[in-house]
């Protein structure tokens, strides 16, 4: 008879699991969905990277002239290239003997067992994609917001933008670890990038902007130092100067405030890589997500950057602003009957002229800002899905720790992709919106 052993569970698991993993990624994100795949990447000697050319002004050859005038003169082109370089997320399973010989014993033990635990990665792998999607690549997830740091540590602005509430908005949990540092660029990390492991977040500590509790304060950490993703053996932040995560919303989305150069092209050098923005907090808007605030957005898009808004993101709370915003204005409220009382909406859509808008209320979404896009211009640049790694034959591997060798097993995997925009300028963003509205 044929025994079920750890080879046959390894082949199941590189047919069953390899694309579906990231497919569900990119079917169940709540960002990543919005931009549109494009495999056009090549090898090239600063590794595998996306070349881009575009075009700033015409050559301008037009003119009206009378009957014996002489033809336009044209001028030339601005042309400036930009790069796009991949970016590699990874992603770890682990068990140790013990589970693997349960999985081998029971007849739906092993598929229990991945269903469980690679659910769990594609998971962990999706929210992680989804806060790369929205930040600007530093690996930045919020700061030290604690004159006196230790154990109990307070935080503040994530993605590392001023703010003094809901430090933990980009996905801070329990066991994650974390590095800090006095620089946004990476540079310079405390106790010599040592992590803390997280025990427990507080969300409503240090006044709404959070509490962390952690199992060892570093000794040189310090206020208003940057936080990173990361581990004692490796983590998100910059390697000199260059970013090991996706470039996300916030640096495309951006006039130049958040994010000078993006792509290799200066937004000081160039306006016409700088999206719109608006001042939500002044008259007439006064921080209300007001109807007209989404037309004047949208308006701008257009006018200003040649762009079609498709999409509006925003915080939850921001979502709630909108919400009693409408409220106000139409009058509606819970709906009521002899069986049932109705309250809350099915979601909102805006209309601009010849089409309509949906809103989104996200989770992981900055405090305060609203997110108008122009689906045409985002791109995702990959060569492939979600890869387990089998160079040695196999997507097992065996623990081992120096000479020692561990009655455990591994499995790791890649996804190598980035994020694009090929014109800033038709996008729009709003600042200064109130989280205490709805």
């Amino acid at each position: 008879m044929t025994t079920f052993d750890v080879t046959a569970a390894n082949a199941m698991l590189k047919t069953v699991f390899q694309d579906p993993l990231f497919d569900g990624v990119v079917l169940h994100s709540r960002v990543i969905d919005l931009y549109t795949q494009n495999s056009n990447v090549r090898d090239g000697p600063q590794g595998r990277f996306v070349e881009l050319a575009h075009m700033f002004g015409y050559n301008e050859g037009i003119g009206s002239r009378n009957e014996d005038g002489f033809l336009p003169v044209p001028g030339n082109p601005t042309f400036v290239n930009g790069r796009v370089t991949l970016k590699k997320t990874l992603a770890v399973a682990q068990m140790t003997r013990n589970v693997m010989a349960n999985a081998v014993k029971s007849k739906a033990a092993f598929a229990d067992w991945a269903d469980v635990e690679l659910t769990k990665t594609e998971r962990g792998l999706q929210s992680d994609l989804d806060r790369q999607a929205i930040g600007f690549g530093s690996g930045i997830v919020c700061r030290i917001d604690d004159a006196s740091p230790d154990e109990t540590l307070d935080i503040d602005a994530p993605y590392g933008l001023a703010s003094d509430t809901k430090g933990w908005t980009p996905g801070l949990r329990r066991g994650m670890r974390i590095v800090a540092g006095p620089n946004a660029d990476g540079s310079a990390l405390r106790n010599s990038a040592k992590s803390a492991l997280i025990l427990s977040v507080n969300k409503a500590g240090n006044t709404g902007g959070g509490t962390l509790t952690i199992d060892a304060m570093p000794s040189d950490w310090a206020q208003n130092d940057y936080i990173f993703r990361g581990d004692d053996l490796g983590n998100n932040a910059p390697v000199s100067g260059t970013e090991v995560e996706m470039m996300g919303l916030l640096g495309f989305n951006d006039d130049g405030t958040v994010l000078d150069t993006l792509q290799n092209i200066s937004r000081t050098d160039f306006d016409e890589w700088k999206a719109q923005v608006v001042d939500a907090s002044a008259a007439p808007y006064s921080a209300a997500a007001s109807e007209t605030l989404f037309l004047r957005m949208a308006d701008d898009a257009e006018e200003l950057g040649g762009g079609n808004t498709t999409h509006f993101l925003m915080s939850k709370a921001v979502f709630r602003n909108v919400f009693v915003q409408l409220q106000k204005q139409l009058g509606f409220g819970a709906a009521t009957g002899p069986d049932n009382v109705v309250g809350g909406h099915k979601g909102i859509r805006i209309n601009l002229g010849d089409r309509t808008v949906e809103l989104r209320g996200l989770p992981k979404m900055p405090p305060g800002r609203i997110w108008g896009l122009d689906r045409e211009v985002l791109w995702r640049y990959h060569l492939s899905g979600f890869e387990w790694d089998d160079t040695t034959g196999t997507i097992w591997k065996q623990v081992a720790v120096g000479q020692g060798i561990k009655d455990a097993w591994y499995a790791y995997g890649r996804t190598e992709m980035e994020l694009g925009c090929s014109d800033p300028q038709r996008l729009v963003f709003a600042t200064g919106l109130s989280e205490t509205l709805g």
